[in-house]
């Protein structure tokens, strides 16, 4: 018992120290990127005030605000603000590949998706959407006050079904949109069920693929010792310099795949390597789910 409390201490400890980093990392990555034109911020219906504008022969009558139309001579009307708010799940992958970096000063895979995952949520709730987790406890978060429990959900939530690759298919709402955030490095049929079985649900979605830059470009020179991180053997390469150029193929031809794959369902992809601002990547993302819901 004294042996598993300490352990339990130890765990405690190391996500006190690592969690409130993250958050405030997210909200400096979020607040550097503008919003866009997404989600809330249209004319529609609803129940907010957003903009007067002229009235136009095809407006009805009872658009029209009389208030601000005594004012002066123009006759005006309120245009409410689009209030239908979209569910979005975000996935991000806790499997051993992750952990990967290739040097010290360049974060692990897993904490960039961790962070893009935590900032992203930050834009999309302060745009008035709906955020969940998928995994092994699918979650759905509302509101800003939701962020630190997800940030606590994303360092601490590392439990063996986690660990296994892409989350088990979960019926969500229709017109959901899915972000799954890995490395992707495996064979691609699996990733292709998945993203064919929530688009045969009715759901749209992002892959943001994550990559350390050592693994797209191979910069290692001589004789190298490669360990696998999912339980492979180690790789031994005596002259790492001769299989570059077809090491740089292959990785090109998958990430091809990947993109291909996306577009077929009529989803987006979004390539980052982590020695790249985050803000660049969340940008994109950004704009790839405005561009969605237009």
């Amino acid at each position: 018992m004294v042996e598993i409390g300490q352990r339990l201490q130890q765990k405690s400890e190391a996500l006190a120290r690592k969690f409130p980093p993250l958050l405030v990392a997210a909200y400096r990555v979020a607040d550097s990127v503008m919003m866009g034109l997404h989600g809330r911020r249209r004319p529609g219906s609803g129940e907010t005030f957003w903009q007067f504008r002229r009235y136009e022969p095809s407006d009805s009558a009872s658009l029209i605000d009389w208030r601000q139309s005594a004012k002066s001579e123009p006759i005006y009307v309120r245009e409410q603000e689009w209030e239908t708010s979209q569910s979005i799940w975000i996935w991000c992958d806790h499997s051993r590949s992750m952990e990967f970096s290739s040097r010290a000063d360049i974060e692990t895979k897993q904490d960039r998706a961790r962070l893009l995952a935590l900032s992203f949520a930050v834009l999309l709730l302060r745009g008035g959407e709906r955020v969940g987790l998928l995994g092994a406890d699918a979650t759905m978060l509302k509101g800003l006050g939701a962020l630190p429990r997800m940030a606590q959900m994303l360092v601490s939530g590392l439990v063996d079904d986690e660990r296994k690759g892409l989350p088990e298919p979960r019926v969500l709402p229709r017109g959901s949109q899915v972000v799954l955030i890995s490395d992707f490095i495996e064979p691609i049929e699996p990733l292709e069920n998945r993203i064919k079985w929530y688009s045969s649900r009715g759901q749209r979605g992002l892959l943001l693929q994550v990559l350390d830059p050592a693994e797209v470009r191979l910069p290692y020179n001589g004789r190298a010792r490669f360990k696998g991180l999912e339980g492979e053997d180690d790789t031994v390469i005596g002259h790492v310099e001769n299989v570059r150029v077809d090491y740089e193929t292959r990785v090109s031809r998958h990430v091809d795949n990947l993109m291909g794959l996306a577009h077929r369902f009529g989803w987006s992809f979004v390539q980052h390597k982590s020695d790249s601002p985050p803000e660049r990547a969340l940008s994109e993302l950004y704009l790839s789910l405005s561009q969605e819901v237009e």
